[in-house]
C-alpha cells in the first residue's frame, strides 16, 4: 500500500499526534508499505522521512488549550494533489481533520479511501458556544463522508455515540514506538537521593500544574528534601514562574521543555511523572511514555488518563483538581518503597500493550477495510 497521512501540526514541533504519525509511519514502512506524511511547516525544517510541508501556520488558543490553524493555497494544494496521483496513492489517514483547515483541504481533493483519527474529545460545553457547535458539526460532517473513524479511548467514542452517529468509532490507542524509553530507563543509574517528581508538558490551564503547585508544599512539609522539576512553556509560562519564584524552595524548579532524547533522560531519572490535568485528555499517551522510562505517573482521574490506568494503575489516579489528594498521593509512594516497586512492575508490563507492534496491525486492518 502507499498510504498518506496527513497532520494538522507541523512534524517538526513536539506533541502526542506527531509521535503517532511518525511512529506508525515507520512501522508501516517496515512492514513493506510506503508513506508520505503531508504536513505544515513549523519554525525548523522538518526532517520526516517522506515529509512534504505544505501551507502556513497560525498558533491559536481556544478553550485553554493553543493549537495551530493551518491553510495552504490553492496552486500548492494542485502541486501536492498531482505528486501525490503520480506517486500512486492508495489510501489516506487523517489525524484530528477538524482542525481547521490543510487536513480537509487535501483529503476533498484528493478523493481517496480515508480514515481519520479524531484524538481529541469533543469538548463538554454546548449552548451557544462558537467551537463546541462547530467540532459537532465537523462529526456529522465527516461521519457520513469517511471510510473509517478510529477514537482513542471510550470517553471520546461515547461522545459520538451521544450525537446519535452510527456505526460507532473504532477504539484503538496511539501506535507509538517506545523503545527509546525503555532506553532511556535502562541508561538510568540505580535511583538514589530525594524524591524527585517531573511534570513535562504545556504551561496552560487546563494540564492543571497550579494544582501541582497547590500541592507541593504539603509534600515539603513531610519531605523537605523532595524536588519537583516543572518542563515546559505555554500561556502560563509567566505565571507559573513568578509562581515558582514566591514559593522559594530549593528543590523546586522550572525549566524549558528539552528535546526528546534529554526529555526522556528527565523522565526516566524521576521516581513519578505528574499529570494533574483537569479535563480536555481522550487519552494518556504521556502516561505510557512515562512507564516505559520507568517513571510511576501520578495522573489526574480525567476520562482519558482514567481509560489508560486501569486495574493496579487505578491506585495511582486522583480525583482532577484536588490538591489535597494529589499531595497525598505523592507522599504515600514517597514513603512506601514496596508500593513504588509493585506499581512499577505493573507500569512496565502495561506499557508494553501500547507499543507499535502490538497496536499497527490494527490500523493496517482498518486501511485494509477502506480499500475494500
Amino acid at each position: 500500500m502507499k498510504i498518506v497521512q496527513i497532520s494538522p501540526y507541523p512534524m517538526s514541533r513536539p506533541g502526542g499526534v506527531q509521535s503517532n504519525i511518525r511512529d506508525l509511519s515507520e512501522w508501516l514502512r517496515a512492514q513493506g508499505h510506503e508513506v508520505r506524511i503531508v504536513a505544515p511547516p513549523g519554525g525548523a525544517p522538518g526532517t520526516d522521512k517522506g515529509l512534504i510541508e505544505l501551507g502556513k501556520t497560525r498558533v491559536v488558543s481556544i478553550h485553554g488549550t493553543t493549537f495551530e490553524l493551518s491553510r495552504a493555497s490553492r496552486p500548492e494544494l494542485t502541486t501536492c494533489v498531482a505528486d501525490l496521483r503520480d506517486w500512486g496513492a492508495d489510501v489516506v489517514h487523517l489525524h484530528t481533520p477538524w482542525t481547521p483547515m490543510l487536513a480537509w483541504q487535501l483529503w476533498r481533493r484528493l478523493s481517496l479511501p480515508s480514515v481519520a483519527t479524531f484524538h481529541a474529545t469533543l469538548p463538554r460545553d454546548g449552548g451557544l458556544d462558537p467551537v463546541s457547535w462547530f467540532l459537532r458539526r465537523a462529526a456529522r460532517y465527516f461521519h457520513r463522508r469517511l471510510d473509517a473513524i478510529i477514537v482513542p479511548s471510550k470517553a471520546p467514542q461515547d461522545q459520538w455515540r451521544a450525537l446519535g452517529l452510527s456505526p460507532a468509532p473504532q477504539i484503538l490507542p496511539p501506535a507509538i514506538d517506545l523503545s527509546a524509553w525503555r532506553a532511556a530507563r535502562r541508561a538510568q543509574p540505580p535511583r538514589t537521593g530525594p524524591f524527585h517528581v517531573v511534570y513535562m508538558g504545556r504551561l496552560e490551564e487546563r494540564k492543571g500544574v497550579r494544582i501541582l503547585l497547590d500541592a507541593w508544599p504539603e509534600v515539603v512539609k513531610n519531605m523537605p528534601d523532595a524536588r519537583l522539576t516543572i518542563a515546559g512553556s505555554g500561556t502560563l509560562e509567566g505565571a507559573i514562574k513568578d509562581r515558582v519564584a514566591s514559593m522559594n524552595l530549593p528543590g523546586l524548579s522550572l525549566r524549558p521543555a528539552p528535546a526528546n532524547t534529554p526529555a526522556r533522560a528527565l523522565i526516566a531519572s524521576a521516581d513519578v511523572f505528574a499529570a494533574p490535568a483537569l479535563h480536555g485528555e481522550s487519552f494518556g499517551l504521556v502516561l505510557i511514555e512515562a512507564m516505559s522510562a520507568g517513571a510511576l505517573p501520578v495522573a489526574a482521574a480525567n476520562e482519558g488518563f482514567s481509560t489508560v490506568m486501569t486495574g493496579e494503575g487505578e491506585e495511582l489516579l486522583t480525583p482532577p483538581g484536588d490538591a489535597s489528594a494529589l499531595a497525598e498521593k505523592l507522599i504515600a509512594l514517597a514513603r512506601d518503597d514496596a508500593l513504588r516497586e509493585r506499581l512499577g512492575i505493573w507500569a512496565q508490563n502495561h506499557a508494553l500493550r501500547f507499543d507499535v507492534v502490538q497496536q499497527g496491525p490494527a490500523y493496517l486492518g482498518a486501511f485494509e477495510r477502506a480499500l475494500g
